[in-house]
């Protein structure tokens, strides 16, 4: 399906903000989190980098873009982990920080968490935005498939 450039709700300048929002606050944590293995976490971030690289496997290099604009001839990926959640790179994201700041709690980290998590919960609903724009089956595979969380949300 090839999509339309001129979508509505498309804002180029808002797609990089959030990106660069999003990959600040990510390298944020990692400069004032410690970095010793926290086995308590170990087990949830091994679980999200695995998640990651299947839904990276999954979508194709070509097909992935780190922008929430839509490409030029993307198609939609209903399989591997998107068949559970909409969008599991986010998923993988949170579960890799989420329980590194939980053990290692401070004020910075804990808003620098909360600030991601609205950042990719933002991104998420305006990359949603464009996708049901432009891909017609989109809005039903919404229907059928959890936002973030398996089974939940």
């Amino acid at each position: 399906m090839i999509l339309s450039q001129n979508t509505q709700f498309k804002h180029p300048l808002l797609s990089y903000t959030l990106v660069t929002l999003q990959f600040s606050l990510m390298a944020g944590l990692i400069w004032v989190l410690p970095w010793n293995i926290a086995w308590q976490a170990l087990p949830l971030q091994l679980l999200a980098i695995a998640i990651g690289l299947w839904a990276l496997k999954t979508m194709h290099i070509g097909n992935f873009n780190i922008v929430p604009d839509p490409q030029q001839r993307m198609k939609l990926v209903t399989t591997g982990p998107y068949q559970y959640v909409r969008h599991p790179m986010y998923l993988s994201i949170l579960l890799l920080f989420f329980p590194w700041v939980l053990l290692h709690a401070s004020i910075i980290s804990l808003f620098a968490l909360g600030s991601l998590i609205l950042t990719l919960l933002f991104k998420l609903h305006y990359e949603e935005r464009l996708l049901v724009e432009c891909l017609a089956d989109y809005s039903l595979y919404q229907n059928k498939t959890k936002k973030l969380i398996p089974f939940i949300y």
